[in-house]
């Protein structure tokens, strides 16, 4: 793809080269007619003269190319063809004028252009005018020739400057079209590149309006209720100032933003002066045309990509099919953004859940090591069992004391060696319930006897947890055993005197107590009552007394 410099710089390449070419092909015609007025009238000042004009236009005009100062060597040589034909033969002015005529409809500008011709046919006309006059206003040869050069000069004057035109539009139109593609290419890179969706839209208006040069540009987005158009990026000052006060228009309103934003199709505001669908803004005073195209994704509205000229009828297809392009690239872009910020929204909130988890976890651990503490704590103290026990002489003894190593290895959680011996810590749902304390073989590897003590306690740690809940069940079963064994006793008797003294003798017999009481009612009002009647059988209380009163104790 060409880029604006090659392009310009190809102009001015043909440009030079045109100009020199007419300076060539005018210098051949110039001395070819001195030449043949000098073969037949010989040598003059005059002819002098003019070869050393055309030899100092040559060098001029060799000269200003050179240093690219293409539009005074091209105004330099439409002077010298234009004023030549007024001093030259005929046959020689025809050609002279012909390449003036070429040179002003391809080098110079309308003002220029017009002189030339002004100048040019005036002098063909006088001519015109003296051979009729010559000939009484009758036709002649002559006249005739003098009319069909007149003609031959329109034909080369319009046509020329007809294609010079075209050409020069044409080579308008490629410039454009490459800014065009160019600006299409930059934010394509910047979709490529960018996530950032306020980044990826500011740096979107603001190289179409670099590169459009529009007065301004700017895009809206629909927000979620599908009833406003927010302004979420904008080119200047007007902008800025925009973007702070958080512009919106209501989507199907009377404005360009609006209709576009319903209808979903683009909409041009060919002169804002008379276009009804153009909806004035107090900060941008100079807009003159409007262009807002929808951007899609889908069947679903976007937003809007809005485009404003300082001159009526701005936009050409060139630009619109350009911008079409735009949308759908700020459409992808979109969509990539509000993917890639719902994927960081995901992340966050896996993140969050994943420290809570975290967070259950520990404190599930936490309270994991509290029952089991509770739980080996009151089984240690709670029964006669052996929390002890040492190897000596090949013999197992009961012994409760604890070396250096167990103790260490039980506050650090770690394994402790040194001196041949390792003692490592039993562990149980990360709560420390023992240690292990071996001499180790000296034919064994360190790294080898940690391992498998290791490996042993753990094991150790699960074994006894298992062995101290089936314990704990067995108790559970007779206590279980007991309290239906005294039930069923219960079952037996029907009056509450014989009640309360099964109870009491099976609740001794079965506990081993010395000492057992059972009361019914509540306890007496010391203050009502006087402390010596407080017990008498008439206060409504049982008392312990065996006496078969509504009371029993042993």
């Amino acid at each position: 793809m060409l880029n604006t410099k090659a392009l310009s710089d190809t102009s001015a390449q043909l440009r030079t080269g045109l100009i020199q070419a007419l300076t060539v092909a005018g210098v051949i015609t110039a001395i070819s007619g001195l030449l043949v007025q000098v073969s037949v009238n010989g040598f003059s000042p005059r002819s002098v003269m003019i070869i050393a004009l055309y030899f100092v236009l040559v060098v001029a005009v060799f000269w200003l190319v050179q240093r690219q100062r293409t539009t005074i060597a091209s105004t330099l040589i439409i002077c010298v063809f234009t004023l030549s034909t007024l001093f030259t033969q005929p046959s020689i002015a025809l050609l002279l004028a012909t390449l003036a005529l070429i040179a002003v409809a391809t080098l110079g500008h309308w003002a220029l252009y017009a002189i030339a011709n002004v100048v040019i046919f005036g002098k063909f006309a006088a001519a015109f005018l003296a051979v009729a006059q010559a000939n009484n206003w009758v036709y002649s040869d002559a006249g005739i020739q003098i009319a069909m050069q007149i003609s031959a000069l329109v034909v080369v004057t319009v046509f020329t400057r007809f294609f010079a035109t075209a050409m020069q539009r044409s080579a308008e139109q490629t410039r454009r079209s490459n800014e065009l593609l160019r600006a299409t290419a930059l934010v394509g890179q910047d979709v490529s590149r960018v996530l950032d969706l306020n980044e990826l839209l500011t740096s979107a208006v603001n190289t179409i309006r670099e590169r459009f040069n529009f007065y301004h540009v700017q895009v809206f987005l629909v927000d979620e209720k599908t009833d406003q158009a927010t302004l979420v990026a904008s080119t200047g000052e007007a902008g800025q100032r925009l973007l702070e006060r958080k512009h919106q228009l209501a989507v199907g309103s009377r404005s360009v933003i609006g209709q576009v934003t319903a209808r979903g199709e683009p909409i041009m505001a060919h002169n804002t002066e008379n276009d009804p669908v153009h909806s004035r803004n107090e900060l941008l005073p100079d807009t003159r045309s409007e262009l807002a195209l929808p951007i899609s994704d889908g069947d679903r509205i976007l937003g809007a990509l809005d485009v404003q000229s300082s001159r009526a009828n701005a936009f050409q297809n060139e630009d619109i099919q350009a911008l079409q392009v735009m949308t759908n690239l700020l459409a992808t872009a979109i969509r990539n953004a509000r993917l890639f910020e719902a994927q960081i929204r995901s992340v966050e909130e896996n993140q969050r859940l994943f420290i809570e988890t975290e967070a259950n976890l520990r404190e599930i651990q936490r309270l994991n090591r509290q029952l089991t503490h509770s739980a080996w704590t009151d089984f240690l103290h709670g029964g006669n069992i052996t929390t002890g026990i040492t190897l000596e002489s090949n013999r197992i003894v009961d012994d409760l004391a604890w070396t250096d190593r167990l103790t260490q290895a039980t506050q650090t959680r770690q394994p402790v060696t040194g001196g041949g011996i390792i003692a490592v810590p039993v562990v149980l749902r990360g709560e420390v319930i023992g240690a292990i304390e071996v001499s180790a073989d000296e034919d064994m590897p360190g790294s080898d006897t940690l391992e498998v003590v290791q490996a042993v306690a753990d094991r150790l740690a699960i074994s006894l947890d298992n062995a101290r809940l089936f314990e704990e069940a067995q108790e559970a079963t007779v206590q279980e055993q007991r309290i239906n064994a005294i039930v069923a006793q219960l079952q037996s008797v029907s009056s509450v005197d014989d009640l309360l003294r099964v109870t009491l003798t099976e609740l001794s017999q079965s506990l081993g107590a010395a000492h057992g009481a059972i009361r019914l009612g509540g306890p007496p009002d010391e203050a009502a009552i006087p402390a010596e009647t407080a017990h008498s059988p008439q206060n409504g209380n049982a008392k312990a007394s065996g006496n078969g009163n509504g009371s029993a104790a042993s």
